[in-house]
């Protein structure tokens, strides 16, 4: 038999689908219930009921999972709030013009204070989602920040080409009027395409994403029919929209309530940003919807639009432009930082190598170049496995860049390699520098989970030009010979190459950096 923990733990993983059991339930019952007289009092309360509900169940799913970070579910708790207050100052006024649920109903007859309200939704379910994915993807991702304006700006240009300029046209109602009714809409999309990066790229799609992808879907599906019944004069309340929006409500609830909601922000390794054959479709879509729709309303004579239109594609203009010079750089940033350690890549060190030859050879000075070898890295990886080994790596990485001076150039050699180009350093100054990374990194235990610790230790070889070689390729041959010299000495110490006599060839020999090493 289970035991009282046991099932309460089993009762708490369950509580998604009870919420969800229970939600459903009460949409069944939105509509049984009769739209006119004290029923339209029932429909009210409920409706409020199943919005104030899904607030509490985004509190109560991060009491219970206590989800690393909070900040994004907080974010999307307080949307929620705001967009129950947008409802509860929306319907009394209903209730006292005398409106019952199934007439005809108007913007106008909507309160400034739930607009508001409701505006307020979006900046906080924006930055919700954008913390989820800074967090799941770290790092910038202005890529889909940019994915986004393109569709929004398609939005934007047809909602007025096809609802609000006919709309304000025909004298049936305001700008302002209009405009606020798309905008709920043209928000929503830009809201989904952003929310749309959590199923982009590595790792596992938990099931609290696509329930909370079911949240965004639905309003914004619900949203856009409501705009266009409104501007059409079509719009009743208690409509199947009503549905719409409770669904919204029902599923956002329960996705925090469900236990994969603490793994929408866990880091997912890092995957090549190329697009997707989805992604460029409905981009190059969005792209070509301004000069289509220019040439369709030309042909057909319409010219009143035309600046809408240029300026829209001015926009996706600058918007494509913007996304190259985004993925210009994205694919320099591989080309020079290793992704794991954030440190250079060897091909930055081989490229600017031959750049501090040159100033040496031009101005004078020293050039030193150590190259440092975790010791042992194979025994970590079989003894704690490849993660493990990649985190040891990485905060290897980041030791080494404590260690060193600004300006030197601290790159991944190879796999356990890493490599330092030092400018302007004396023979003494090379091995104070060398025996200082390796004492950063063999300082203290790495720590790679919560109940493991490895202490790693590197061995240290390093040479100089012009005192110990004449070109680059004796430069990193003998600082090679120099980092074996110390791994057969023993390893976890710091080995410089020798001076060569004069009139011979650079020797072979190295020398121990006395007086530092253990």
């Amino acid at each position: 038999m289970r035991s009282g923990k046991g099932r309460g733990r089993l009762a708490v993983s369950r509580s998604w689908l009870l919420f969800l059991v229970l939600g459903l339930c009460l949409l069944v019952g939105y509509y049984l219930v009769p739209p006119h007289g004290a029923g339209r009092a029932v429909r009210v309360a409920s409706s409020c009921l199943v919005s104030a509900c899904a607030a509490v169940a985004v509190f109560v799913g991060v009491g219970w999972f206590r989800p690393t970070p909070r900040l994004p579910w907080l974010l999307l708790a307080a949307s929620q709030l705001m967009y129950l207050f947008a409802g509860i100052t929306l319907f009394p006024p209903h209730q006292v013009v005398g409106l019952d649920l199934g007439d005809v109903v108007t913007v106008m007859d909507f309160p400034v204070l739930s607009t508001v309200f409701g505006v307020a939704r979006y900046p906080l379910v924006l930055a919700g989602l954008v913390l989820f994915i800074r967090y799941r993807t770290p790092g910038r991702d202005l890529p889909c920040l940019l994915d986004a304006g393109t569709l929004a700006v398609a939005a934007v240009m047809l909602s007025w080409l096809y609802l609000i300029g006919p709309y304000v046209r025909g004298g049936s109602g305001r700008l302002i009027e209009a405009t606020t009714l798309v905008g709920y809409p043209v928000m929503d999309i830009v809201l989904l395409a952003v929310g749309l990066k959590l199923f982009i790229g590595p790792g596992r799609r938990p099931l609290a994403g696509f329930l909370l992808m079911g949240n965004l879907g639905l309003i914004t599906v619900a949203d856009t029919c409501y705009g266009v019944q409104q501007l059409g004069g079509t719009y009743r309340a208690g409509n199947l929209l009503d549905g719409m929006w409770l669904a919204a409500d029902v599923a956002l609830g329960a996705a925090a309530l469900h236990p994969t909601m603490v793994r929408l922000a866990v880091p997912t390794p890092a995957a090549d940003q190329a697009l997707g054959g989805v992604r460029l479709a409905t981009l190059l879509t969005a792209a070509l919807a301004a000069p289509i729709t220019m040439m369709i309303e030309y042909s057909r004579g319409i010219t009143h639009d035309i600046p809408v239109m240029a300026t829209a594609c001015a926009l996706m203009f600058l918007l494509t432009i913007a996304r190259m010079a985004v993925l210009v750089s994205d694919q320099r940033r591989l080309a020079m930082v290793d992704p794991l350690t954030g440190l250079y890549t060897r091909r930055f060190l081989a490229a600017a190598m031959p750049v501090e030859f040159a100033r040496v050879r031009r101005g004078g000075g020293s050039l030193g170049l150590v190259i440092i070898d975790v010791d042992h890295f194979k025994s970590i990886n079989d003894d704690h496995g490849h993660p493990a080994g990649d985190r040891v790596l990485a905060e290897i990485g980041a030791r080494l860049r404590g260690a060193t001076r600004p300006g030197d150039v601290l790159a991944r050699y190879g796999g356990e390699e890493f490599a330092l180009l030092a400018a302007n350093v004396d023979l003494s100054e090379l091995g104070a520098l060398a025996e200082r990374l390796r004492a950063r990194v063999a300082g203290s235990p790495i720590a790679v989970d919560a109940d493991t610790l490895i202490l790693a230790t590197v061995s240290v070889g390093a040479c100089a030009f012009p005192t110990h070689v004449s070109n680059q390729a004796e430069l990193v041959a003998m600082a090679d010979r120099a980092l074996y010299a110390a791994k057969a000495r023993g390893r976890d110490r710091v080995v410089i190459a020798e001076i060569p006599r004069t009139g011979t060839a650079p020797s072979d020999g190295a020398r121990e950096v006395t007086g530092l090493t253990r």
